[in-house]
Order: structure tokens, then sequence, then C-alpha cells
């Protein structure tokens, strides 16, 4: 294939409405979006409901079965499997202070979508998507490591979204592309200080399940983490040109 076909598999809407305008602001060709309309620990039941490996499902047919996915987002899929795109991407909240939250389950789930170019790559947010919003203002402009990493803890998460509102950057608007780099520099830059890793390495496998193993272990000591957005790291991933880390 000459360019790029990507698939991007969301949580929710929140995400769709983000990566849009993530790609139309790059000038990128728009993805394949399908909502799972569930959370990580709905899809890890969907797989595990077949009762084989993960590794002999097509995520596209999953999709397509799954009776959680909306007709016009199956409709996206007919007739296509996983080889028909170049790269498959899966964004979804960590969420650990929802009942069903499973620690297994997601170390399983980031174990088997290890690789976007075959059975597709799993971004995580701490603590959920909106995190692509909770940096200060001063951001934007460029100071991306001015300011120390802002931490939640799982007491508040239920009003999350209303701190973001208070204390991050407007959902609403639409920023520059150089903003929007700004943004994304600056959870690279927190990824990368939690992991100690580089930051042009922040949105490998490697990094980001150590991320998961990092942020995990601050939960279960402290109920706390560090407020991180990882989905946003796709576009260095897979359009280095437009978005260099």
């Amino acid at each position: 294939m000459s360019a790029r076909q990507v698939l991007v598999v969301s949580e929710g809407h929140t995400e769709v409405r983000l990566l849009k305008r993530l790609f139309e602001e790059f000038n990128l060709l728009l993805p394949d979006i399908v909502s799972l309309n569930a959370n990580l620990y709905k899809l890890y039941l969907e797989y595990e409901s077949y009762e084989c490996d993960y590794s002999d499902l097509d995520i596209t047919a999953v999709l397509r079965s799954c009776s959680q996915v909306g007709t016009k987002d199956k409709e996206k899929l007919r007739g296509k499997s996983a080889t028909d795109f170049t790269d498959i991407f899966l964004v979804f909240d960590l969420d650990p202070h929802t009942p069903d939250f499973n620690e297994e389950a997601l170390r399983k789930l980031l174990s088997h979508f290890n690789d976007s170019s075959d059975v597709g790559k799993l971004y995580i947010n701490y603590p959920m998507v909106e995190s692509f919003y909770h940096v200060p203002h001063a951001v934007l402009d460029g100071n991306i490591r001015t300011f120390p990493p802002i931490r939640f803890t799982l007491s508040e998460l239920t009003a999350y979204k209303k701190r973001v509102n208070l204390e991050g950057i407007k959902q609403s608007r639409r920023y520059t592309q150089d903003e929007y780099k700004n943004v994304i520099q600056r959870h690279a830059g927190i990824v990368s200080l939690i992991t100690e890793a580089s930051v042009r390495s922040t949105h490998e496998l490697k990094v980001q399940v150590g991320l998961f193993e990092i942020q995990q272990a601050d939960i279960k000591s402290s109920r706390e983490a560090i407020v991180v957005n990882t989905f946003c790291l796709l576009i260095p991933e897979i359009y280095p040109s437009k978005c260099h880390l």
C-alpha cells in the first residue's frame, strides 16, 4: 500500500473527536475509527469469550461480532481484515477507579497488542483521555518542561473531568499545529521522566509496558499516579516528520 491505512479502535466518542482534530491539524489522512463504546475490561471479556489464543483472532472480526460496536462502525470493517491496514492502534483509559478494573486483564491485553503493523498496539491513558488537555496553559507557548507532572488520586476520579476543565487547556478550542506539538511533547516528556527512557523512544512497547507497571505500583502503594496521555504519541510514532520528538 502506498499510503498508510490506519485503523484506530477507541473507547468512546471523546477519543474520536480528539483524534480527528489531531489528524486534521497535522494534515494527515483520517484513519478509520471504530468505537468499542466500552472500557478495556469489556474488550478483555470479548477476547476471552472465544476461549482460544488471542493470536488466533483477527481484531476486525472480533469488532464486527461485538454487540457493543455500532452498525456504522461495523460497516467500516465489512470485507476487511487486519492485513488491510498498515497500522492498528487501540486507545483506552486506565480507569483504575471502576468496579471492573482488572490489572491482570490489562497486562494480558498489553502483552498481546504489541505491534501496530500486526495485531495492533494498545495505548493506555492515565487516568483517561481527558489527560491530553490536563496540562498547564504555558505548555501551549512551548514551556514544556518548566512545570512538574500533575498527579491524580483514585478518590477524585469520578470528578476528574471537572478538574481538567478547571486546571487544563480548553477542550472546545482548536489549537494550532505548533500548540498541539507542544502538548504532545509535554506528554512524551512525562513518559520519559517516569520510565527514564529517551523522549524519542516513549512510543515503544517496552516503554509503554514499563509505564503501566510503574503507574500501577504507585496506585497500589499510594492510590495515586501521574497524569499522562499516551495515545497522542501515535502521531509522532507513525508520522515522525510531522511531529518530531
